[in-house]
């Protein structure tokens, strides 16, 4: 249900954007609230990719159902809200024709190449930080020009949910600075996810 929900948001956001050759989500040319909330929704689509990958690559690779599950809802939680974002720029009847930067959405090497489980926590954590760095930058544009409209949106739709999934990520890999058998902890914590999250599996092959 979870990657149906996922994929049927992708179909509609392709099916209405225009690819842009505008700089990334992370460049400093996003300084109006438009431009700076396009490149939110590039940064939240981007973070839904690279969660996919890591559910992929500890999931099929490393049989780490739990972890996976964790990344799968992740991706689904961030294609949400790009889909939320989406939707406040239409209401708000801002500019949409060049809503997506197709050039920004990429895998992140250090996914590509991990190896270790318990270091996806830590590529999790900077794909989470990146998107609250956009967040932030966002509501200091809208506070530069006193649009409160913006910066409360922003901070019940998005900031609270960034800093929400920084603080899991962050006490889970804590869980691994105080043990000296991180092998035992990553079962231990899979199978603590697995009763958390479910077994996305059954989603996708039922």
């Amino acid at each position: 249900m979870h990657i149906t929900f996922g994929l049927t948001c992708m179909v509609v956001f392709l099916s209405i954007i225009q690819l842009s050759s505008s700089n990334s989500d992370d460049d400093a040319d996003d300084n109006t609230i438009e431009k700076c909330l396009r490149n939110l929704v590039t940064r939240e689509l981007t973070n839904s990719y690279n969660y996919l990958q890591l559910s992929s690559k500890v999931g099929t690779k490393q049989a780490f159902p739990g972890f996976s599950s964790l990344y799968m809802t992740l991706s689904d939680k961030d294609v949400s809200k790009a889909h939320d974002v989406v939707k406040f720029l239409v209401l708000r009847q801002f500019n949409v024709d060049e809503l997506f930067n197709g050039n920004s959405v990429d895998i992140d090497d250090s996914i590509m190449n991990m190896t270790i489980v318990h270091n996806s926590l830590h590529a999790a954590q900077n794909l989470n930080n990146l998107a609250l760095k956009n967040v932030e930058r966002c509501h200091a544009v809208a506070a530069s020009v006193s649009d409160a409209n913006v910066q409360d949106y922003l901070e019940s739709h998005l900031l609270e949910h960034h800093i929400e999934i920084g603080k899991l990520l962050e006490d889970f890999q804590q869980r691994f600075n105080v043990v000296s058998d991180k092998e035992l902890t990553t079962h231990m914590l899979d199978e603590e996810l697995l009763n958390t999250y479910g077994d996305y599996r059954k989603d996708v092959f039922s």
